[in-house]
């Protein structure tokens, strides 16, 4: 298993997770990239499963640090009170950590398959 393959679809994973929600369709630029990279590569499985974790893992914590500034938004002060509650992100975090749960086989599947070919 070549770990730099596997770091750089994670990294390019997470930069595509969190753009994708925050700019949109135009992340896409970043991952369609990606995803031809990953399917190019001689050790498939590897990049590609960096780049699923590193998409759920960017998903779930963008959602987290969104969470985390709402939380820190609640206040009150002098007879103000200012509140922010989130909407339910439960669906997007589901399919986030299906992401992670593919990304984390794919990658049992290459250090397997790396362990039969060095035996």
């Amino acid at each position: 298993m070549r770990l730099t393959h596997w770091v750089l679809g994670m990294l390019l994973g997470v930069i595509a997770g969190g753009s994708t929600l925050v700019v949109g369709v135009l992340a896409l630029l970043v991952v369609v990239p990606g995803i031809v990279w990953a399917a190019r590569e001689p050790m498939r499985p590897v990049g590609l499963a960096g780049l699923l974790v590193g998409v759920g893992v960017g998903v779930v914590g963008l959602f987290a640090l969104a969470d985390v500034r709402c939380a820190a938004f609640n206040s009150a002060a002098d007879g103000i009170v200012q509140s922010c509650s989130s909407p339910d992100a439960t669906p997007y975090l589901a399919v986030a950590l299906l992401l992670v749960a593919v990304g984390a086989s794919l990658t049992l599947v290459g250090l397997r398959r790396t362990s039969q070919t060095t035996n």
